[in-house]
């Protein structure tokens, strides 16, 4: 049995080996049906499972905030991270097969769905002063940038491209910072680790913050990144030198 939370649309019911489960929408990030029976995974949770349609599902939760990709599944549109020919990806890395005659109504849905709440934070008026803004990192001894994440629909694919950058980010980088500036980041380095996506990706759509290793693809030094979203739509990201014996196992 499925109750919807009609009142605040933040939270569902579900009765799982007859124990009733109080699910936060926000937290699930895909559910699976396979042989009816419904896997709803939220992240470093066990996944909930239990007997329950991809159509009974779909109609408990807010219809601007998820997206059957195929017969099996059902996603999250904020943990969504890019398209590409076999698979959507999510923010953690989870790959998931899409039904191909849907790539069209995936790509113009997720488009609508970025739009939609870029416009809900209004970062155009802050975008306009953003030098004024992070000026204020200009000097500073760690590179600092600001990221911003753009989906761009014609080549199916999420981008990163600086917005800002200080003079110390400049060095490091070997690049003018004219250069830098609207430049795409893995166009600048395009042997970059992936894990660059990631970060980006997680704090520009997700927001929180991120404390990451990274091995720089330039002098192969170990990066530590911190991370957090100023704006939606956004990623800010400094870099320190770390020792190589203090990255986390």
């Amino acid at each position: 049995m499925a109750i919807l939370n009609h009142k605040t649309m933040k939270s569902i019911r579900l009765t799982i080996n007859r124990q009733e489960k109080i699910i936060l929408v926000k937290d699930i990030i895909y559910a699976q049906v396979k042989d009816k029976l419904c896997s709803i995974y939220l992240g470093d949770h066990a996944p909930y499972r239990l007997f329950l349609s991809i159509a009974s599902l779909k109609a408990m939760l807010p219809s601007d905030g998820f997206l059957q990709i195929s017969r099996s599944y059902l996603i999250s549109l904020n943990h969504l991270q890019d398209v590409d020919s076999d698979s959507v990806i999510l923010l953690d890395g989870t790959r998931l097969p899409y039904s191909h005659r849907q790539k069209a109504q995936i790509l113009h849905i997720f488009q609508n769905h970025l739009s939609k709440q870029v416009q809900k934070q209004e970062h155009s008026l802050w975008k306009i002063n953003i030098f004024n803004e992070f000026r204020c990192f200009d000097h500073s001894p760690f590179p600092f940038a600001i990221i911003e994440a753009v989906y761009d629909v014609y080549r199916n694919r999420t981008d990163y491209y600086f917005r800002y950058a200080n003079e110390a980010l400049q060095s490091m980088l070997h690049t003018p910072l004219h250069l830098l500036l609207d430049a795409s980041f893995f166009s600048v380095i395009p042997e970059a680790d992936l894990t660059w996506r990631q970060i980006f990706s997680q704090c520009a759509s997700m927001g929180g913050s991120m404390d990451t290793y990274v091995t720089s693809s330039i002098d192969d030094r170990l990066l530590r990144v911190v991370s957090y979203q100023p704006h939606f739509g956004f990623c800010a990201s400094l870099i320190l030198e770390a020792e190589r014996d203090c990255k986390p196992l």
